[in-house]
């Protein structure tokens, strides 16, 4: 080969080379375009949610009635949180579904009304152990599932916030309902408290499972829900130490679901519509 094309096939080699670094600093050195990481749900991430209002203990079916309203701090399906409204405007909703309660019509407010019972969600605790396992899995289904996403806790620019979140709706009137629903068939007298004539609209509203939730299984109370939250990190800095924004992109519960299947449908989401 004589030296002038010994110096042209060099020159292309160096070319491919420069365009191959060039396509690989894009989508980072394993084909990632995205670093993602889990981080648990905490009470800030709580506080972001409405405060529900309690139906009375009168009406044991209500959680259906406040459906519409739980659905937008628990959705069924994954949804931008920019669609929901604020905070202000759900205060009102639930005030309004309280009246309606009582017999109150829409708009009118001469009709007296007892106050609105309000219980926070609450949030359930997940083991050390099984977190550890839950970030174990996610590593390997993002590598499964992620098309183009990796997980590095030190390196994410988003993080997959999850945790088991217990709606006190749901539960309560859940609980009254199995209740009643026993004390009738045994051919009991109504618990104190609860039903017609009871005189406390509250309840523990607490499953069979405690206070503490199976990250992988999960439960079968309909009340306690598992949810994923996606955020943005803070700012420009990275990694599960940087931060979080104020407010999540995404979200989307599942009720009596364990974390894994939250998180999967997440996941699936973002690979195929692409993070935000």
């Amino acid at each position: 080969m004589s030296l002038r094309k010994t110096a042209m096939a060099v020159a292309g080699l160096l070319l491919a080379s420069a365009a191959g670094a060039r396509g690989q600093s894009a989508t980072g050195a394993a084909g990632c375009r995205a670093y993602i990481a889990l981080a648990p749900v905490d009470a800030s991430v709580i506080r972001l949610l409405a405060t529900p209002a309690v139906p009375p203990p009168t009406l044991i079916f209500a959680a259906q009635s406040a459906r519409e309203l739980t659905e937008w701090d628990l959705p069924s399906k994954v949804t931008e949180w920019k669609e929901r409204p604020s905070n202000t405007q759900l205060a009102l909703k639930w005030e309004e579904l309280n009246r309606s309660w009582y017999g109150a019509k829409p708009g009118d407010t001469r009709k007296s009304v007892p106050p609105a019972d309000y219980q926070p969600y609450q949030l359930l605790q997940i083991s050390a152990r099984d977190w550890k396992d839950l970030e174990k899995w996610m590593e390997k289904e993002t590598a499964k599932h992620g098309a183009g996403l990796c997980y590095d806790e030190q390196r994410a620019t988003y993080l997959f916030v999850a945790g088991a979140v217990r709606n006190p709706v749901a539960a309560t009137s859940g609980a009254q309902t199995r209740t009643l629903q026993y004390a009738h068939n045994a051919g009991q007298a109504q618990p104190e408290g609860i039903g017609p004539g009871g005189h406390s609209a509250t309840s523990t509203g607490h499953s069979a499972i405690g206070d503490e939730f199976d990250a992988s299984s999960g439960t079968s109370d309909p009340a306690v829900y598992a949810c994923v939250y996606l955020f943005r990190t803070a700012g420009t800095a990275q990694g599960t130490s940087a931060g979080r924004q104020a407010v999540p992109e995404l979200y989307y519960c599942h009720a009596a679901s364990g974390l894994r299947s939250s998180l999967e449908t997440m996941l699936k989401y973002v690979a195929k519509q692409g993070l935000p």
